[in-house]
């Protein structure tokens, strides 16, 4: 399974966007849908899909789709 492009398919569905507008600098705020809301359902989306839950800490210093890709391997390797 290709993390990176599973991690971006499940933020386009969380903010209603088109994966193809999803790169690993994408941060919260770059969609109207991307707020701190939106933030909350891509981090419960991500850890339902891939079976865990992120640390308080690693949560605040999620900040672009290349953080999350990063978590998200780290958690599943």
């Amino acid at each position: 399974m290709d993390i990176g492009n599973k991690v971006r398919e499940i933020i386009a569905e969380s903010i209603e966007v088109e994966i193809s507008k999803i790169e690993e600098d994408t941060a919260i705020g770059d969609f109207p849908k991307w707020d701190s809301m939106g933030q909350i359902i891509i981090i419960s989306a991500l850890e339902k899909e891939f079976d865990f839950k992120f640390d308080p800490e690693v949560i605040m210093d999620l900040e672009d789709v290349g953080d999350m890709i990063e978590a998200v391997e780290e958690h599943v390797a």
